[in-house]
């Protein structure tokens, strides 16, 4: 069987994939409700990791078996250079600050979490990018499938009045609205136009109320469709990565406590209420810098020292922008920055989903635990949109599957 497509034909593949990412799904994004309680208990067991090292052991076991390359023509493989090397840089980082402190064993994981998900990734597209969209598809249905039996309790009219932009308040917020408006952004690529998905997506974003997310899936929803087949300009490029360079200063800045009295007196706003606990939590750990020295993790390790296992919200900074800085320098931030934004500058909707996700880097914390789910399908996207034009994506019409050669193989 030469046909890479008879692969996917036999859905073993296909299966595992989607099962790996729907556990995924199911445990990052139900976070309340009459499910949480076996969702933790799945999560506790670790079953979502097990079957991704299962599942990753059978794509690498297809791809040796059948003698291929990893990146088959060439998809997926310039981004994947540069996503290492910015995780490389961290991991590098971290080592020598740990041969000056003293080994921590939860830097392990906490580069895993970045790792995992982008080798995952590499892998799916090395046995078969053609059905790239396929996968996509189904992971929106379980997102939206996860959403409502995460909030199948509260689905009432009180709760839906009880919305409040201003106060940012919603029963139904939770960290989904990012990966929300990732999916409005890919079927507004996907359709080449507004369509029922993509409103839907608009419509869930505002739902799970995280304030920026529902100002960019409002302006994606505008823009997009006039933006499309467009590259990426190197002012702009240049300009994104200066700016997310200089953010760390920014933010340090607006949480101290000259900025607060400002904010007070003038404008008569609470800044640690205003910023949701994002203040006090900040200044707490830049009081104790002198303990975040072991490189990537020590912000999470530290506050759960201080805080304990509780909520994750109590033991996240809410701004990985910020944390790379302080966990791995300005070297660490600029490599990052740097490569991730590099990644993406072959097209502008990908570079439009990357500067999504770095807008809500400032803020909140879509890297590390709990987002390995997200960073599958982000991955997958930026793969997706860089090759649209390149390769018959599953359903795309764009030419006959038959009449499609990809090197020595016909699909």
């Amino acid at each position: 069987m030469n046909n890479i497509q008879n692969i996917w034909k036999k859905t073993t593949t296909y299966y595992l994939v989607m099962i790996t990412i729907a556990v995924f799904i199911f445990i990052d994004c139900i976070i309340r409700g009459p499910f949480k309680p076996i969702v933790s208990t799945i999560d506790g067991l670790k079953i979502k990791y097990m079957l991704m090292a299962i599942t990753a052991f059978f794509l690498l076991m297809v791809i040796i078996i059948r003698k291929k390359k990893l990146f088959i023509g060439g998809i997926f493989k310039m981004e994947s250079k540069f996503f290492l090397l910015a995780i490389g840089s961290l991991a590098i980082i971290t080592l020598f600050y740990q041969m000056k402190n003293g080994f921590k064993s939860f830097a392990i994981s906490e580069l895993f979490y970045l790792l995992a998900p982008l080798l995952f990734v590499i892998l799916i597209i090395s046995v078969d990018s053609i059905n790239i969209t396929r996968v996509l598809d189904n992971c929106f249905y379980l997102v939206v499938i996860a959403f409502v039996l995460g909030n199948i309790d509260i689905l009432n009219p009180a709760s839906f009045m009880s919305i409040s932009f201003w106060d940012s308040a919603s029963p139904f917020e939770n960290g989904s609205s990012i990966i929300f408006v990732c999916f409005e952004l890919y079927f507004l690529i996907r359709y080449g136009k507004r369509n029922g998905k993509s409103f839907v997506c608009l419509i869930l974003t505002a739902l799970t109320l995280k304030r920026l997310s529902v100002i960019k899936g409002i302006l994606f929803f505008i823009f997009i469709p006039f933006l499309m087949n467009k590259k990426v300009p190197r002012w702009l490029l240049g300009l994104v990565i200066v700016l997310f360079c200089a953010m760390p200063f920014v933010l340090m800045y607006i949480y101290s406590n000259d900025f607060a009295s400002i904010m007070l007196a003038n404008y008569g706003l609470e800044w640690n209420q205003f910023t949701m606990d994002r203040f006090k939590r900040t200044v707490f750990v830049l009081s104790h810098i002198d303990q975040m020295k072991y490189g990537f993790g020590s912000i999470t390790y530290f506050l759960t020292n201080s805080f304990g296992q509780g909520e994750f919200a109590n033991r996240s900074l809410h701004s990985d922008v910020l944390r790379i800085y302080l966990e791995c320098s300005f070297v660490g931030t600029f490599i990052y920055n740097t490569c991730y934004f590099m990644a993406v500058r072959k097209n502008l909707i990908s570079f439009l989903l990357m500067l999504h996700i770095f807008i809500e880097m400032i803020i909140n914390h879509p890297i590390g635990a709990g987002n390995v789910g997200n960073w599958i399908i982000i991955y997958l996207m930026i793969a997706y949109f860089n090759y649209r034009e390149e390769v018959p994506f599953y359903r795309e019409g764009k030419v006959k599957r038959k009449q499609f050669k990809l090197g020595k193989f016909v699909i």
